[in-house]
């Protein structure tokens, strides 16, 4: 992984753009780290979101404030006000967080609906806000963290209320899709009541409108525990229809999405969730939602694998190893002593068996004919069987394990009717397919003559590096304004890597890319990465070198160079030469600087 330096210098109106390279050590590696099993379910979901800083300010009427409470909070008129009887912290699944000086959680009071974390009253003119999210616990549904994807439910009602209650709006059962390219929705179940400042007696129930999208999602990157993100806003537009118009100027322009708005212009609270140009303006976009599960692992198909399978003879020791071996209780619970009621591991069995065999499907154990067996169990269970003596083997948290046998049939058991084999099944009694495995095992006539002639395989040759074709990795030119926005554009210096590799026993691969930091400038102002986009491309290289896909500016609505993103991969050994056409898009409003930025570099293979 290897780091450049970005610079922008002299951003003003206009400003000028270069990028240099700074202190480049070429070429490295960096080794990709293992997949969650595919299609994890889920049951302990944790969605947590305050959907907005407006949604937790001071109101304009005095003494009145926006707020969140979990369930619904009925009323019978604009006049009747949330208060501290009916306003509830926590309901089923649904609780009212508040954030705290040190940046933890904790549960909510009435009394701080009205201060910040440090303690300070909110106010109109302050432009504090009370730091709320709503937690929502036990969602149910699958995520796949090697493809990208997710699909959760959640169970339970929020309430979103403005001027303490006068409008307000309620949210159940957010079901949460995220798909292979990063992209996702949050939709779900909307209530309220119709009110108009037009019309202050207006105050009627509405009939709920089922999946509407609250939030769009860009840039998701699902992992094994949850993920983070901040639902699309800025730069989105809305028909606002008869109601307040967009304004669609200035750093905090953009929207919810636009059913969500369409329901909100009914509660009267639509002008809140876009930009119509007033102070609050500042307040309204979205605040970043969090998932958090514990996607265990899909539990590893019991394998095993013996050093040597034909061509034995009596005497011979073998080496057996076995994997996923995993304890799945209740089923592999002993039945009988001396492991009755806990995990009975694994016997190893050298033996002959019938053609049915199996604990699972009722066969006795006088039908199998046992000639060696060891006993795979937790290290806390050797001693209870006898100890290594007895044929006790360790197996280890992860479900492996490793033993010789030694396999010394008589000549009667060779004539007998059955399969030699090494054979596996659930210990103790206990009766659980998935450990039953047979691996056939064959011998050699003693006038045999064996010999065996592993497969011819290449030696591995050859290496693989890369390195940038000239000592700047970019240059910008000059950004110029348009519309509301600076923009410059560029080339990324070529890189050239070189893969020679050849040999082995699978291809060779390999993947480029890019990721730019925090953009700074001497003067403290600074700007994401994520508002620097490319567009890759293949200056040279065969036909298994491929571009990676488009990256737009986040202030355009793609996703950024702020994460990591794939410059070009090859799905076999190739050198190639790749680059890329840069453009960086930030608001008019950035302040003149020298600004720098690490462009970094990372190669896969």
């Amino acid at each position: 992984m290897d780091s450049s330096t970005m610079r922008r210098r002299g951003w003003g109106r206009p400003a000028a753009a270069t990028a240099t390279a700074a202190a480049l050590v070429l070429g490295g590696v960096l080794a990709a780290a293992p997949a969650t099993a595919a299609g994890t379910t889920i049951d302990d979901a944790v969605f947590r979101w305050g959907i907005s800083a407006e949604a937790n300010a001071a109101a304009y009427a005095p003494g009145t404030y926006n707020l969140l409470s979990a369930g619904i909070v009925s009323a019978t008129s604009s006049s009747d006000l949330i208060t501290a009887t009916n306003w509830k912290q926590s309901e089923g699944d649904v609780s009212v967080l508040k954030l705290q000086s040190d940046g933890s959680y904790a549960d909510a009071t009435f009394a701080g609906l009205r201060t910040n974390a440090a303690g300070t009253v909110i106010s109109t003119s302050n432009g504090l806000n009370s730091g709320h999210v709503v937690e929502i616990a036990n969602g149910t549904g699958t995520v796949d963290p090697a493809a990208g994807t997710a699909e959760i439910q959640w169970t339970g009602t929020f309430t979103s209320a403005f001027y303490s209650g006068m409008t307000r709006a309620w949210i159940t059962d957010p079901h949460l899709s995220v798909a292979a390219n990063g992209t996702g929705t949050v939709t779900a179940t909307l209530g309220g009541y119709r009110t108009s400042m037009d019309d202050t007696s207006l105050f009627e129930s509405i009939t709920p409108a089922e999946n509407v999208v609250i939030a769009t999602l860009t840039g998701v990157d699902v992992t094994a525990t949850g993920f983070t993100v901040t639902p699309d806003y800025l730069g989105k537009t809305v028909n606002t229809g008869s109601g307040t118009p967009q304004v669609t100027t200035g750093p905090n322009f953009g929207a919810f999405p636009q059913s969500f708005v369409d329901f909100q212009v009914q509660t009267g609270q639509s002008s809140y969730w876009y930009s119509s140009g007033g102070a609050a303006d500042a307040r309204k976009p979205a605040t970043p939602l969090a998932v958090s599960y514990t996607a265990a692992a899909v539990p590893a198909t019991p394998t095993v694998t013996v050093s040597k399978t034909t061509g034995l003879t009596k005497g011979e020791t073998v080496t057996v190893t076995g994997s996923g071996f995993v304890a799945s209780a209740p089923a592999t619970n002993g039945t009988r002593p001396p492991l009755a009621g806990t995990f009975g591991g694994a016997y190893v069995v050298f033996g002959k068996f019938p053609q049915n065999w199996k604990p699972s499907a009722g066969v006795a154990s006088s039908a199998r004919t046992v000639i060696s067996q060891k006993w795979a169990v937790p290290a806390a269970s050797v001693a209870t069987i006898g100890g290594a003596g007895s044929g006790a083997i360790e197996l280890a948290p992860d479900g492996t394990f490793s033993t010789e046998i030694t396999l010394s049939p008589t000549d009667a058991q060779a004539l007998a009717a059955g399969n030699f084999g090494i054979y596996t099944y659930p210990g103790s009694g206990a009766a659980y397919a998935p450990f039953e495995t047979y691996t056939p095992l064959t011998f050699a006539d003693e006038s045999t003559v064996v010999v065996e002639v592993p497969t011819w395989v290449d030696n591995p040759s050859g290496s693989f590096g890369w390195a940038f074709a000239g000592t700047s990795p970019a240059d910008l030119g000059t950004a110029t304004q348009e519309g509301d926005n600076f923009v410059a554009s560029g080339s990324l210096t070529n890189i050239v890597v070189t893969d020679t590799r050849a040999g082995g026993t699978s291809p060779y691969t390999w993947s480029i890319s890019g990721q730019a930091g925090t953009f700074s400038s001497t003067g403290g102002a600074s700007f994401s990465g994520g508002l620097l986009g490319w567009t890759p491309k293949i200056v040279a290289g065969g036909a298994s070198v491929s571009a990676g896909a488009e990256v737009a500016s986040t202030r355009l609505g793609g996703a950024g160079l702020g994460s990591s993103r794939v410059l070009a991969s090859s799905t076999a050994a190739a050198t190639a030469t790749v680059g890329a056409d840069l453009d960086l898009v930030i608001p008019g409003t950035t302040a003149a600087g020298d600004y720098t930025s690490k462009l970094t570099i990372t190669a896969l293979q």
